[in-house]
C-alpha cells in the first residue's frame, strides 16, 4: 500500500475528507536494475542465476530471474508487493527460499525493475499468467512442480494464475479479499467517521475473494499477526471462503510479523516447509 495513501487513511484530520483510491494512487512503478551476483552470493550462495525475458500478451517485455540449485524438488514462481524489484529485494527472496530446497523464478511487475510497460491490475494479472506459461513452456518445468507465491500486490497475481492454470499449489502472503474490504479494514475507529473512501470502479471487487472458488490446488495463506496494511482478518476471510477441505488449505498467522517481513520469521518457514511436503510428497 503506498505510504501517502496509508497516511491519509490512518492520520486523517478531524474534518471530513475523501480518499480517492484508483490504480494511479495505488500503483507506483519503480525502475530498477539487475540482482548483483555479489548480493545473491551473500544471501544464498547455493543458487545459480540466469536472466529471463518474458513476452506479455501485449508484447511488453517483462524482466525475471531464474535461481536454480542442485537437487531442487520444485520451483516457486514469485510475485512481490508494490515497490518490489528484483534488484532491491531479490536477495531477500533468495535467502528465504534457499533452505527449502527449491528453485525460484522472480518476476518484475511491468513498469517496475527492468520490465517495460505501464501497470494496471488487469495487465499485471495477465502478465502473471504469461510468466507461468514461460516457466512451464520455454523452461520446461512440470506445472505440478510449480508453487505460485504472491506477496501483497503480488498475491492478487498469484491468485489469478492459480485460478487460470493448474499448478502444484499456491501461497498468498499478506493478501486481501476485495478493495472495499481492504479499505474498510484500514478505516478503523473514529477514522471511519471522518474519511470517505471513493473507490474507482475498475478496482471495485478486485482482490482474491473471487479467486477462492477457482483454486483447486493446495493453498497456504500467510499473514503477519501485526500486519496493519492487510490485517489478518482479511486472510481469515479468504481461508473461510475457500471451498477446499481442511487438509488442503492452511492459514498461518505469523507471530511478530508485519506486512513485509513474514518470511523472516521461523514460524512462517516452518509452515512453508510443511506445505511443500504436502504438495510434493
Amino acid at each position: 500500500m503506498p505510504r501517502n495513501l496509508l497516511l491519509l487513511l490512518l492520520l486523517a484530520p478531524l474534518a471530513a475528507c475523501t480518499a480517492h483510491i484508483s490504480e494511479r494512487t495505488l500503483l507506483h512503478p519503480t525502475p530498477g536494475g539487475a540482482l548483483s551476483a555479489e548480493e545473491l552470493e551473500g544471501a544464498a550462495g547455493v543458487y545459480e542465476m540466469s536472466d529471463q525475458w518474458i513476452a506479455a500478451p501485449d508484447g511488453v517485455l517483462l524482466s525475471a530471474v531464474l535461481l536454480r540449485q542442485p537437487g531442487a524438488r520444485g520451483t516457486i514462481l514469485y510475485f512481490g508487493g508494490n515497490g518490489f524489484t528484483i534488484e532491491r529485494h531479490g536477495a531477500y527472496v533468495a535467502g528465504a527460499f534457499a533452505p527449502l530446497g527449491v528453485d525460484v523464478l522472480i518476476v518484475d511487475h511491468r513498469g517496475y525493475g527492468r520490465s517495460g510497460g505501464v501497470p494496471t491490475q488487469a495487465n499485471l494479472e495477465a502478465d502473471g499468467v504469461a510468466a507461468f506459461d514461460h516457466l512451464t513452456g520455454a523452461l520446461g518445468v512440470d506445472p505440478a512442480r510449480v508453487v505460485v507465491h504472491g506477496q501483497s500486490l503480488g498475491s492478487f497475481i498469484a491468485g489469478r494464475v492459480a485460478a487460470d492454470r493448474p499448478t502444484g499449489g499456491v501461497v498468498l502472503e499478506s493478501s486481501a479479499t476485495t478493495t472495499e474490504e481492504w479499505v474498510a479494514a484500514n478505516l478503523r475507529g473514529a477514522r471511519r467517521l471522518v474519511v470517505r473512501a471513493e473507490i474507482d470502479p475498475v478496482l471495485r471487487g478486485r482482490g482474491n475473494l473471487a479467486n477462492m472458488a477457482r483454486i483447486a490446488e493446495p493453498l497456504l495463506i500467510l499473514v503477519g499477526a501485526a500486519d496493519r496494511t492487510t490485517p489478518p482478518s482479511l486472510s481469515q476471510a479468504l481461508h473461510a471462503a475457500s471451498p477446499l477441505p481442511s487438509g488442503r488449505k492452511t492459514l498461518a498467522i505469523v507471530p511478530r510479523a508485519g506486512h513485509n517481513d513474514v518470511l523472516l520469521q521461523h514460524e512462517a518457514i516452518a509452515a512453508y516447509r510443511a506445505f511443500l511436503e504436502s504438495v510434493w510428497r
